[in-house]
C-alpha cells in the first residue's frame, strides 16, 4: 500500500513540474494569447470605428434577378479607383475574408510603400465603397500578435502554433493534478465547491489555488477546443491538403472565433481569453507563496 501511494506520489510530483514549468515559462504569452483573443471577439465593431460603418456596409440590398460581380471585374474596378494598388492578389466574398464586410474586399500590395491594401467594393455593381492600408490599423497588429507574436509568418505563426500545443500540454496536465481521486463521498462537492476562502476563512495560498482551480475547470473545455483549433489555424498545411485545408478552414475559424455557439460562443471565447490572464496570475501568486514559504522555513 505504501510503494502504491509513493508511485502515486512521485507521478504527480513530474505532472506538477510539468504543469508549473510550462505556465512559469510561457504563461506571459498565453496570458497574451488569450488577451488578443478575447479582444478579436470585437473586431467587427474595432475595424468599424478605425475606418468607418460606412466602408463595410451595403450601400442598397439587391434585387431578385441581381447578380455578383465577377472577381475580374472587381479586381479591374478596384485597381482603377485607387490607384494606391499596385496590383490586386485576390478577392474576398461578403462575410468570408479575412475582415468583416458586407462589401467585397479586393487586396494587394501598395504602389509606393511595404504594407498591404485593402479596397471595399459593392459585390453587385463593384462600386467602390473605400479604402485603407491594413498594416496601419491597430487590429492589424493585434492580429500579428495573437497570431504571430508579431514575428514574419513562417516563423511567427510556428511560434504560435507552439504555444497552442503548450496550453492542451497544461490545460491536460492540471486537470490532471485536479481531478479528485480517492474514496470519500464529497470529494466532489469540496472540489468543486471549496467553501468560504473567497470570502477570506482561508490562507491565502489555499485561496490562490481554488481560485485557479476553479477558473481552469469552468472554462477548460472551451480553452481546449481553442487550443486545439489555434493550432490548426496557425498551421493546417501541417494536417491537411490543400482540398481539405479549404473545406475545413471555414469550420475550424467559426470554432475559434465563436465555438459554433453564436453570441454565447463568443461570450465564452472573451471569458476563456481574460481567464487565461487569471490562471497565469494565480498560478504565479501560488508559485511565489510557497516559494517564499519554503524559504523562510529554510533559513
Amino acid at each position: 500500500m505504501g510503494s502504491v501511494k509513493r508511485k502515486r506520489s512521485a507521478r504527480r510530483q513530474v505532472w506538477l513540474r510539468v504543469h508549473r514549468w510550462l505556465a512559469l515559462g510561457l504563461g506571459l504569452f498565453l496570458a497574451l494569447e488569450g488577451v488578443t483573443g478575447a479582444a478579436l471577439v470585437f473586431k467587427e465593431s474595432w475595424l468599424g470605428a478605425e475606418v468607418g460603418d460606412s466602408m463595410l456596409t451595403l450601400m442598397e440590398s439587391p434585387g431578385a434577378t441581381t447578380t455578383p460581380a465577377s472577381p475580374d471585374r472587381l479586381k479591374a474596378a478596384a485597381l482603377g479607383a485607387f490607384p494606391e494598388l499596385e496590383r490586386a492578389l485576390g478577392t474576398a466574398p461578403p462575410g468570408r475574408g479575412f475582415l468583416p464586410s458586407e462589401n467585397v474586399i479586393v487586396f494587394g500590395p501598395l504602389r509606393d510603400r511595404p504594407g498591404m491594401g485593402v479596397a471595399m467594393l459593392d459585390p453587385y455593381s463593384a462600386q467602390p465603397r473605400g479604402f485603407f492600408v491594413y498594416d496601419d490599423l491597430w487590429l492589424s497588429k493585434v492580429v500579428s500578435l495573437h497570431t504571430a507574436m508579431m514575428l514574419p509568418p513562417p516563423a511567427g505563426r510556428l511560434l504560435a502554433a507552439s504555444l497552442g500545443v503548450v496550453m492542451m500540454l497544461s490545460l491536460v496536465s492540471g486537470v490532471w493534478l485536479w481531478w479528485p481521486r480517492g474514496k470519500r463521498p464529497d470529494r466532489w462537492r469540496r472540489a468543486l465547491l471549496p467553501g468560504w476562502q473567497c470570502l477570506g476563512l482561508k490562507p491565502y495560498a489555499r485561496r490562490w489555488r481554488d481560485i485557479h482551480n476553479l477558473s481552469a475547470v469552468a472554462l477548460w473545455l472551451p480553452m481546449t477546443l481553442l487550443a486545439v483549433t489555434g493550432v490548426w489555424l496557425c498551421v493546417p498545411m501541417m494536417f491537411a491538403g490543400e482540398e481539405a485545408m479549404r473545406s475545413l478552414k471555414p469550420v475550424f475559424s467559426e470554432i475559434h472565433a465563436s465555438l459554433m455557439l453564436g453570441a454565447v460562443g463568443q461570450t465564452l471565447v472573451v471569458l476563456a481569453g481574460v481567464f487565461l490572464v487569471v490562471l497565469y496570475a494565480t498560478g504565479l501568486a501560488v508559485w511565489w507563496q510557497k516559494k517564499t514559504r519554503n524559504r523562510s522555513s529554510n533559513s
